[in-house]
């Protein structure tokens, strides 16, 4: 074997020795935080007093349902210092909700609903995107919200 097949070999050793410790990392960290995980999956479980929101991104919007039926797009009108509970989900493909003030993000997956609770503590109009690219009008996807007194 010359020295040429060997240096590739050892390349391709050290590239299969770092995936598989990287693999088992990834294994050990997610057994560890099942709990977490499970938790921020299922929607079933909003905190006592958190006002619900249902938020569906579609291409190219997001439509927010509040709890008296009536709904809005691309426009989020919620109240200062009350705790709010979105419940996440997609029409068509993944989308990725950002509110960059308040650091909150979550996906919105077909199929699959995510929930996030904040609330905001200072009125004002915060900006909203979507930042996970979704199509060619992906840029479409943002609004403001409008934090009311």
């Amino acid at each position: 074997m010359n020295s040429k097949t060997r240096t590739e070999l050892l390349y391709v050793v050290v590239v299969l020795v770092v995936l598989m410790a990287a693999a088992g990392l990834n294994i050990v960290y997610v057994l560890g935080h099942e709990s977490n995980i499970a938790t921020a999956k299922d929607p079933s479980t909003v905190p006592a007093g958190s006002t619900v929101i249902n938020v569906t991104g579609y291409q190219w919007a997001w439509q927010f349902t509040y709890p008296n039926g009536t709904s809005s797009t691309d426009v989020l009108w919620v109240h200062v210092n009350t705790e709010y509970t979105f419940q996440v989900i997609s029409k068509d493909v993944i989308h990725d909700l950002l509110i960059p003030a308040l650091g909150l993000q979550v996906y919105a997956v077909p199929g699959h609903p995510n929930q996030v609770s904040f609330s905001v503590n200072k009125v004002g109009s915060y900006i909203f995107e979507c930042v996970e690219y979704c199509g060619e009008d992906h840029y479409l996807m943002r609004g403001t919200m409008e934090v009311l007194s």
